[in-house]
């Protein structure tokens, strides 16, 4: 009998750790977007807020960009690498309705398939994604036919769960 409860007990034990190690999975990022962000700054009418969510397991990046008041048509929106006040390339591209503006959300969901690899930046694979997300080296950018270097960007403050 004791052998039973040592074995359910430790059987629980490695439960909780599958558990905690499920939830420490998530990266949750948000960013609120301007033109004095870019870099340079630009003056821009326009703003907005990102949310990106990373789930690290399933190996996909869910996303949302409100944009309110763009002048002019977009052209891209992505995720970049870099730290603040730094330009960087492009990891991750987000699909977007071209020439929209005014405001809108882009939103959609990002797969390894959409990871632009940057090795000089040490991103190959969806963990390399992850590890630059959770340091806090990541912006988000919306580009337009005005600015076609970005209209507005925001730096990614992120948390892992």
């Amino acid at each position: 009998m004791r052998r039973v409860l040592s074995l359910l007990f430790a059987g629980a034990l490695v439960l909780l750790g599958s558990a905690a190690q499920a939830q420490a999975q998530i990266i949750s990022c948000t960013a609120a977007l301007s033109g004095g962000n870019e870099v340079p700054g630009i003056a821009s009418g326009s703003g907005g807020n990102a949310t990106v969510t990373m789930n690290v397991g399933a190996g996909t990046i869910d996303y949302r960009v409100d944009v309110f008041n763009m002048p002019t048509g977009t052209t891209a929106s992505h995720i970049h690498a870099g730290s603040p006040g730094v330009g960087g390339p492009v990891v991750v591209n987000f699909v977007i309705t071209p020439n929209i503006s005014n405001d809108f959300a882009i939103q959609g969901q990002a797969k390894f398939a959409d990871v632009v690899a940057r090795p000089a930046q040490g991103i190959q694979s969806m963990e390399d994604v992850a590890q630059m997300l959770a340091t806090n080296q990541a912006y988000v950018n919306v580009h337009s036919t005005a600015n076609p270097g970005g209209e507005i960007r925001g730096q990614l403050a992120c948390t892992v769960r």
